[in-house]
């Protein structure tokens, strides 16, 4: 606002006569305990002073310009000589104490019932670094931060077009976090997106801190176990989600954003795969789902021919297994166990420890610690190769989330191994795809193939209009396809 428009700006200031309907006394007893929060008296005309009210901690005076003079008394006087920054609006007394907690800043009289809100916010962000969480081999190396309107201009600047849509909202009555909700027009279906927007209206919490939570309250009900959607730091596997047809869900306050309806079978697909010649993108694709079924079976395998199907081997490798347990006390299912415990205790000490003291701590709980349990006939030394390998597989998918779930769905393949062996195996794999078959994310099933050149087609979820079938195929091909 230039010098010249202080006078249309100040009219939208109404006053009252009623004491009680004041704003300038409401927001300072709103905020009288609040150390940060100032109250600047900027006029000291005879036609009523003006006050600009704000968080020193939140806002900034980069959009004000002011004036400087001495009054008759030698005292000096400090006015608002311009505003610049983005169009200003007029509040009540709810909008503008949501507005100082966002960073902005309120003018208003003595004596008015409204306040003008000015877009002064100076929001602590970091910089644009790499992804911390995902390993960038060919691709942007840049990843979503903490700021909300960062991340959605690295969106913008990959997908240069008017189809793609946003939808914002707050969620938390006393964080108000900013959520939206972006998709491509045309390509996403309707439904999916009335479905998501609908579900996030219906959170009523007090306040949420990042995007798993959120995605937990979203999404209720569909599984304990495994995640109901990816969620990523990195722009460029953003973008291609959209134009597959999924929605992105994009929080303020953390660097994940979610990706929409989720399938089994995203968490195995890295971003680097579309960059990559075909034939390299499948063989790394079957290189982690067999390292994943070696990761589940293995050890419980292992257990199974060792201690209940002696009959399946062959009479070496028996002979192998019998000698290399020769002095251990304990049963093949429980030592496996301590085994598979004591390397989750590594793990999680790796990553919750400071980076200087990690690497030494996994070394000398993965070198010194194994060999020590060995010298003293706890565990076998076929067993620590078992475990090993296990180790090496479950670190090969690309989402951590789902690797968490890997490390504990091996206990439970273990514990039917260890009761009736191979069986036991095959019935926990039918408990299992039984399982996934029932889950739901965002109205469409977790099973649902999603590969190249397919689109997500949600059912209509009872929203909106249309046919109520559903059907994807996954075709295992060389290429991605032609986007539809």
């Amino acid at each position: 606002m230039e010098p010249g428009k202080d006078t249309s700006m100040l009219q939208q200031l109404n006053h009252t006569s009623s004491e009680s309907e004041f704003l300038l006394p409401r927001l300072q007893e709103a905020f009288q305990h609040a150390a940060d929060f100032q109250a600047l008296c900027i006029s000291g005309s005879d036609s009523g002073k003006l006050y600009l009210l704000y968080f020193t901690t939140l806002a900034g005076s980069d959009h004000l310009k002011f004036n400087i003079g001495r009054q008759p008394q030698d005292g000096l006087l400090t006015t608002l000589q311009s505003y610049y920054g983005t169009s200003y609006s007029a509040g009540d007394f709810s909008a503008c104490e949501k507005a100082i907690c966002g960073g902005k800043t309120v003018l208003c009289g003595a004596e008015s019932a409204n306040g003008l809100i000015l877009e002064t916010g100076n929001p602590q962000k970091r910089g644009l670094q790499q992804p911390q969480t995902e390993n960038v081999i060919q691709g942007p190396m840049y990843g979503f931060i903490e700021n909300y309107q960062t991340n959605i201009a690295l969106i913008r600047q990959r997908m240069q077009t008017s189809r793609l849509k946003i939808w914002e909202t707050s969620v938390g009555e006393v964080t108000n976090t900013k959520v939206g909700v972006l998709y491509l027009d045309g390509i996403t279906d309707p439904g999916l997106v009335q479905y998501t927007c609908g579900q996030i209206n219906a959170i009523q919490e007090e306040g949420i801190q990042d995007s798993g939570e959120l995605l937990r309250l979203m999404n209720p009900g569909s599984s304990r176990l495994f995640p109901a959607a990816v969620t990523t730091e990195r722009p460029d596997r953003v973008t291609a989600s959209l134009l597959n047809g999924k929605i992105i869900v994009v929080m303020d306050g953390t660097p994940f954003s979610i990706i929409a309806p989720g399938s089994f079978f995203d968490f195995w697909e890295s971003p680097e795969d579309q960059y990559m010649t075909p034939l390299i993108a499948l063989f790394l694709r079957w290189l982690r789902f067999i390292a994943l079924m070696i990761n589940l079976f293995l050890p419980a395998f292992y257990v199974a021919i060792t201690s209940v199907n002696i009959d399946l081997n062959r009479l070496e490798i028996s002979l192998a297994a019998a000698g290399s347990r020769e002095g251990v006390p304990y049963p093949v299912w429980i030592e496996s166990l301590i085994m598979l415990f004591l390397l989750d205790c590594i793990v999680e000490a790796g990553i919750r420890l400071p980076r200087s003291i990690s690497s030494t701590v996994t070394m000398v709980g993965g070198v010194v610690l194994g060999q020590a349990i060995i010298q003293a006939n706890i565990v076998s030394n076929l067993l620590v190769i078992i475990v090993a390998t296990t180790a090496l597989t479950n670190f090969i998918v690309v989402d951590y989330q789902m690797g968490l779930v890997q490390r504990i769905l091996k206990y439970f393949i273990l514990a039917g191994a260890s009761i009736i062996g191979v069986l036991g195996i095959f019935v926990c794999l039918g408990i299992l795809v039984i399982y996934l078959s029932r889950i739901n994310s965002f109205g469409v099933s977790y099973l649902t193939p999603i590969g190249p050149g397919a689109r997500i087609r949600s059912m209509s979820l009872g929203l909106i209009g249309g046919s109520r079938h559903f059907s994807l195929t996954y075709w295992i091909t060389f290429g991605r396809g032609t986007r539809r």
